[in-house]
């Protein structure tokens, strides 16, 4: 059995991802927790998000030219699917999955869904009316 210890490191990890209200990266993670801990490793980092990934604590999602993001799982086991501006990079939530009706008719099929994601590209309405502007 794979140790589960709590330690400082894996604590620092989870205030940052409650604390965040988007998916963020390793490298985002990175960034806020070295003032507190100036010789974490990234290695640290990744194995830690691995064990949190292998204890189905946190979801990990790929954006943005497949870079890894994640993100604590919401309480009530419901998935989450983000639509994201290709030019600020904001990532913003899709309000309810759309597929639940279709993967309920591919299951009664007999077919058995492990996963999916859904991933929308787009400009923001902040970044389209900047556009407007400079047009």
């Amino acid at each position: 059995m794979e140790n589960q210890r709590n330690t400082k490191q894996k604590k620092f990890i989870l205030s940052i991802l409650k604390e965040a209200d988007r998916p963020i990266s390793a490298n985002e993670i990175y960034a806020k927790i070295i003032t507190d801990l100036p010789k974490i490793a990234k290695s640290t980092i990744y194995r830690n998000l691995d064990a949190l990934l292998k204890q189905d604590i946190i979801d990990k999602y790929n954006f943005n030219d497949n870079e890894t993001f994640y993100l604590i799982k919401p309480d009530n086991d419901e998935h989450r699917h983000f639509i994201i501006c290709d030019d600020c990079k904001k990532v913003f939530d899709l309000p309810s999955c759309p597929l639940h009706e279709i993967e309920s008719s591919i299951e009664e099929e007999g077919f058995i869904i492990k996963e999916h994601q859904i991933q929308i590209n787009g400009t923001c309405k902040d970044c389209a009316q900047s556009l407007k502007k400079q047009g």
